[in-house]
């Protein structure tokens, strides 16, 4: 199965079974015994599912293309993204650099044992995001940095490509040297 196949399934059965189990609870408060239909439940439900399902993966699909994704994975649909990038930063440049860049300036920055730790607000698109940025070898003017972004709220299930532009935006800051 395509992964995008997956991503829509995934979404479809979480957004479907969701409503079904909210509507279905909501009714039994209300006591809607007499009038509660569970033939309608399940269609509305259904439709709901197939609805999100179509908006949800379409709008990720259409962020990823605008990132420059060329071809969709397993690897880019999921939110939580790494890349390795190599510089002749030590931790202490990186960390001047990076307070420098306009856009990872707003994020708040903590030093962490082997590199850095970055996170990001609410928007619109996420809850807030975790990047790390972790020192992988150490020689001389050759560093290794792995650099991975996840959403702070691990039930995340579509990023609309967030975490990837957060990678690409500390690639492109580091790479500015």
């Amino acid at each position: 199965m395509k992964p995008i196949t997956k991503l829509y399934l995934k979404i479809f059965l979480f957004a479907g079974v969701s409503y079904g189990f909210i509507t279905l609870a909501l009714s039994l408060i209300a006591g809607d015994k007499d009038e509660f239909n569970l033939w309608s439940l399940l269609i509305t439900s259904f439709f709901f599912g197939i609805a999100m399902s179509l908006i949800l993966v379409s709008v990720q699909k259409y962020r990823l293309k605008k990132n420059g994704v060329q071809e969709i994975s397993d690897k880019n649909l999921g939110v939580s993204q790494t890349a390795h990038i190599k510089s002749n930063l030590n931790k202490s440049e990186l960390i001047n650099k990076l307070k420098t860049d306009p856009v990872i300036r707003k994020m708040t920055m903590t030093e962490i044992e082997n590199g850095i730790l970055l996170q990001t607000g609410m928007t619109w698109k996420s809850w807030g995001e975790e990047i790390k940025i972790i020192l992988k070898t150490d020689q001389e003017s050759d560093f290794e940095y792995e650099i991975s972004s996840s959403p702070k709220l691990k039930t995340t299930l579509i990023d609309y490509g967030k975490n990837l532009e957060n990678i690409d935006q500390v690639k492109r800051a580091i790479k500015r040297y």
